[in-house]
């Protein structure tokens, strides 16, 4: 399955150097490439994980149960887990299991339109910080392995939409917010409404 949408900033969002190497994935015309982002796939399963601890409770990530992914628990850990391996390593990848790609399309323009600017943290600085306010076009594709993955990436969404989950560095001093814009119109109501949501993936998860 094929999911887009577009993380539109309610803050800038920084991006360093380093940040922008990490971005390209190698081919022949690098700047026409589709770009893997993996900051945005970390933010994307941290904020799953928080989804599940926050609606369904302990016992749907390894990680955030045991700080280790699937492949490194015990037999007695496993036991623990409410479905093995959990949801997000089905969804987001682990040790042997890849997981759904995601790519930023249009990176590009969101490069480009990088800015300096001038911030201060309380009496230090000021300081230069590299950041943008572009959108970020994104493409997430999932095979059929595992059917909730797309749901499991929609509980997500919605932490990151709610401002709850943010992207890069200065988090904590309000950048990396976004709103999320989905191109299929009924995934943008189910991520709209976390009940419902919810609900689909309890029954998607047998639970």
């Amino acid at each position: 399955m094929k999911i887009e949408l577009t993380l539109i900033p309610v803050t800038p969002f920084t991006l360093t150097p380093s940040d922008i190497c990490s971005l390209f994935k190698k081919g022949e015309n690098n700047i026409n490439m589709p770009f893997y982002v993996s900051s945005i796939k970390g933010m994307l399963r941290a904020a799953s994980i928080f989804g599940f601890r926050s609606r369904f409770g302990d016992g749907y990530s390894c990680e955030d149960t045991f700080n280790k992914t699937c492949p490194e628990l015990t037999e007695k850990e496993r036991n623990v887990l409410k479905t093995f391996p959990c949801p997000i390593c089905k969804t987001y990848g682990m040790l042997g299991l890849k997981g759904c790609s995601l790519f930023i399309t249009n990176l590009n323009e969101v490069v480009e339109g990088k800015e300096l600017i001038n911030y201060r943290f309380l009496f230090r600085g000021p300081y230069y910080i590299s950041v943008s306010q572009k959108p970020l076009d994104i493409v997430i594709i999932c095979d059929d392995k595992f059917k909730c993955s797309p749901l499991v990436i929609l509980l997500g969404l919605h932490y990151i939409d709610k401002g709850i989950i943010r992207l890069g560095k200065f988090k904590s001093r309000g950048f990396g917010i976004f709103k999320v814009k989905m191109k299929n119109g009924e995934l943008q109501k189910l991520l709209n409404n976390i009940d419902i949501l919810e609900n689909e993936l309890k029954k998607c998860l047998g639970v």
